[in-house]
């Protein structure tokens, strides 16, 4: 066998041929490194301007709500309110109709007086005497 097979290397000549290797690898790590920080940069930015539109997004929500609590509030007044004035038109769309039954009965005793129908003017006083106390309770 010949010896030149087996001869080894110096080993200044092993890490030779690979030193470039290696410098290259390192130089390709920390660039690497540097494009990684750099995109978590911009990912940190990215985030600090989402979590700055989440504020801002939440106040406005915020106010939404307030507002719509608002405007539920005013529809329930406007609402008790409607129901009041329902209320005081039906008391008096009742005083009304009970007006115009007197205002009739009335007519009727003028008109049985011009006609001397003493019998029936006693009635309808009578009637009319009876149609007056129950509005007095109602008003009361």
């Amino acid at each position: 066998m010949e010896r030149r097979f087996l001869k080894l290397r110096k080993p200044e000549s092993v890490n030779e041929g690979c030193s470039k290797f290696v410098g290259y690898r390192r130089r390709a790590i920390a660039m690497k490194r540097f494009q990684k920080s750099k995109q978590n940069r911009k990912q940190k930015a990215n985030m600090e301007s989402l979590k700055e539109d989440m504020k801002k997004i939440s106040e406005q929500q915020q106010r939404i709500k307030d507002g719509q609590m608002e405007v539920r509030r005013s529809f329930k007044d406007i609402e008790s309110q409607c129901n009041q004035l329902n209320k005081e038109t039906s008391l008096i769309w009742r005083q009304t109709l009970y007006n115009q039954q007197r205002l009739c009965l009335i007519f009727k005793i003028l008109k049985a007086r011009e006609d001397n129908n003493f019998s029936m003017v006693a009635q309808l006083t009578q009637f009319l005497r009876l149609a007056l106390s129950p509005f007095l309770i109602f008003v009361a």
